[in-house]
Formats: C-alpha cells, structure tokens, sequence
C-alpha cells in the first residue's frame, strides 16, 4: 500500500475509533449475520484466528469469548488501543494485537493460522496489485485448507446510501458517481475533509478475485441481507422476532440477486489442500525422475479455469505408477493394479494425501471397436504452484477430451481460457493426441 494512503486510512480510523466500535451495534444484522457465517464454517476453538484489518475488534473479542486464539492486526494504532481496552473490560485476552499493513504479513509465519478475517482491507486498498498481494499472504500464512473470510463494500453502496442521506448527490455529483460505475472508485472530494476512502465492487467481481489468488469459493453472502438501508426497526427488536429476522437474512445471504442491493459482500473461501498435495507429489517425482501429468480438473484449474477441485489425476507409464506407489507407500489406498472397465484400461492406483484422493494412471488405454487404443494425453506444459514447477497437459487438449466424453459444460468453462492457435492445431490434426 502507498504509504500516503495507508497514512490517510489509519488517520481516518484513528480520529472515530468510537463510532468504529458502535456501528455494528447500529448494523446489527451485518454483525448478527457474519456471526452466524463463522459460526457455521470455523473450525472448533482453540483454532487460530487473524483478524486481519479488525479495527477495534469486535470479531476478535467475540471470537476470543467463544474459545478462539484471535490475533489482532490493524493500521490503525487507536482502534488496537481500543480493542485492547475492551477485551480487559470483558476479561478477555486476545492472543496478540499488532499494527500493520495487510499487503506485508511478513511477521507471520507460513501456515500459522487455521483462518483469516479480512473484513476491512480490501476495500481500503485501492490498488489491483495491492489487493492481489494481501491474498497471497494471507495464503501464505493459511494453513492446508485454512479458511478465508473476506469483505467487500458493493459497487451500489454509494448511490443507495446517497438515496437516503443525500438525494440530489446523482445531480450535483455526476463526475464522480460515473467514475465510480466505470471503475469503483470514487474519487476524493478535497478540501482537507475526513474522508472515507474505498474500492466499491461490482458484485460479479468479488469470486474471481478471490479465486485468483488460489482459493476456493464456498460461499457469497451479501450479510444485510433483505434489510440492507431499512434496518431500524428490525435492529430494535429483540429475542424471538430478533432471531427469526437473522435467520431470514441468513438464509437469503447466498442468493446472487439481492448481492447488488447490500452494502457488504462476504465471500467465505479455502486454501485448497490439494496445492499442498500436489506440491509434495510434484517435488518428489521430479527428484525421482519419475515422469507424469496432471490432468482433468486439477489441470484445468492450474491453466486458471475458476472451478473446485475434488481430488487429483496424474497420467505416467507404468512403470511410472508402481514407483509412484513406492515412493508414497502410507498414502496407498488401493495398489497399483492392471484394471479395466468397460471404456478404459490402465495400471491404476489410489491413493490418499491428508484427504485428497489421487487416482495415478499408467499406460492409460480406451476401447475403440474391439481393440485397445492409447489415450493417454500428448502435450504438455509446466505452470508454477507456488513456487514448485508442475507438469500439467495442454488446457486444449483437456477441452477437446471433455468434448469427447460429452462434458459440454466443462468444456464451455475451459474455452474462454485456450490458446485459439494450439486449439486449432490439434483439431486440424497437426499435432496428433489420443483424446479424439
């Protein structure tokens, strides 16, 4: 982050870390309905928590209450003044309060922390590159399928906002509310004003962020839900009326079409454990010299197809898959064995890697007719997985194989993602592949 900007951000929150505090007793059902998120998709306490851009951390000392090891990181030195304060007030202890930028986590070490809450940062920073940067640390300092939770502010905030506090905004700011349609920001005023600097999104935008930094989406909740703006009165009521609105607000949360109508975006992502299975596999293949390829899914996702991946297919010989089973002798789940089915045939093995099947196939053969054709994929190319080469086939060559098979919807999610010229070249037959 610039440090003129995070100087400006820290200052803004420095001088109303109050106001921080009380707004989300003024915004109860934001508070009640990303309560009720964590709840449902933390792990059991003591995990460890960041609370990554917490403010004065009214998640932290929640979290802390319910049996969290919470570590608070901020910017801004009032609000973990603040928060400090109100943990002793509600005799509570958090694991640690520390001041800093979201783009440099360097003082955490890798894997360190079961979840992440970034329920500030990325709408404070402006730059792609910086937001970029700030989910690459936290995944870094994520454990194997480690949880994010990541708040963004909806691109329609502003205007909706303006419609109740300021309604001639759209008239006598035009400039500024086309700019932020355009681009989602919204550019300062001037004048020396304390000023609330932010990157709205368009709702469509927030997933693949996300997802471009390595994670899994499992969830995206606009968590005002139905009462985003018209709010009072339900955030007046209490026991029973109370919990039936957050339950309504809750269960309505994941659907798309009100996500442009809520203020706050929550998007509840993982670090896949098959990365770090896969790194593993990668790393001692190729210092055993065995040869492979992933494929399916997996290599889909490594060319950038935004997808979930269940479990992992790696292609060799056979000789290949039996020193596969030698080299991962306690991941065995069933032996490398000659089987075959109906359609195919290949020395197969299964094999399981902290929760993640890898199925390995040696001399992988199809039926055609009544004989046995090679279908084993032809290209290959190597993608970086953080840091560790990986071999993986052509995302052409697995479109063509989904066409084959049928898998028409996956092949629709892979072709925005090809290279036109190799496309063409395997379908012209220029490079000859087992997959057609």
């Amino acid at each position: 982050m610039e440090k003129s900007l995070g100087h400006e951000i820290a200052y803004y929150y420095d001088q109303q870390t109050e106001a921080e505090w009380e707004r989300l007793e003024r915004h109860r059902t934001e508070f009640a309905v990303t309560m009720r998120a964590l709840s449902e998709h933390l792990p059991p306490s003591p995990a460890r928590v960041l609370d990554c851009g917490g403010g004065p951390g009214r998640y932290a000392i929640e979290l802390a209450r319910r049996g969290y090891q919470v570590t608070l990181f901020d910017l801004s030195p009032a609000c973990l003044g603040l928060a400090e304060k109100k943990a002793t007030e509600a005799g509570l202890a958090l694991a640690g309060y520390e001041q800093g930028t979201a783009t440099d986590l360097s003082r955490f070490s890798d894997q360190s922390f079961d979840a992440v809450l970034l329920l500030g940062p990325l709408y404070h920073l402006l730059g792609e590159e910086d937001r970029h940067q700030a989910l690459a640390e936290v995944r870094r300092v994520l454990k194997p399928a480690g949880l994010l939770f990541a708040a963004f502010i909806s691109r329609y905030a502003v205007p909706r906002y303006a419609a109740l506090y300021d309604p001639t905004w759209p008239l006598e700011q035009q400039e500024r509310l086309e700019v932020l349609l355009a681009t989602g920001r919204l550019p300062p005023r001037g004048g020396g004003e304390l000023e609330f600097l932010a990157h709205f999104d368009h709702p469509s935008q927030v997933g693949p962020l996300v997802q471009s930094e390595g994670f899994e989406v499992q969830a995206i909740l606009g968590v005002e839900g139905l009462v985003d703006r018209i709010e009072t009165e339900v955030n007046a009521l209490s026991g029973q009326a109370w919990e039936a609105w957050v339950d309504l607000n809750y269960r309505v949360a994941p659907d798309p079409t009100i996500h442009g109508c809520t203020a706050h975006l929550l998007v509840i992502a993982s670090e896949p454990a098959w990365r770090s299975a896969l790194r593993r596999i990668a790393g001692q293949l190729d210092e055993a010299g065995v040869a492979y390829k992933v494929v399916g899914g997996a290599a889909a996702v490594l060319h950038g197809v935004p997808e979930p991946v269940k479990d992992l297919d790696l292609e060799t010989d056979a000789d290949g898959a039996y020193r596969f089973q030698d080299l991962f002798p306690d991941q065995v789940v069933e032996p490398v064995a000659l089987r075959q089915s109906e359609i195919y045939r290949s020395h197969l093995g299964r094999f399981d890697f902290d929760g993640v099947a890898v199925d390995v196939m040696g001399d992988l053969y199809r039926r055609e007719a009544d004989g046995w054709v090679p279908t084993a994929t032809a290209t290959e190319t190597v993608v970086d997985l953080d840091g560790t080469p990986v071999r993986v086939s052509w995302l052409e060559e697995e479109t063509l194989a989904y066409i084959r098979r049928a898998r028409l919807d996956r092949a629709t999610q892979c072709l925005p993602h090809c290279d036109r010229d190799r496309l063409l070249a395997l379908l012209r037959g220029e490079r000859k592949i087992g997959v057609l």
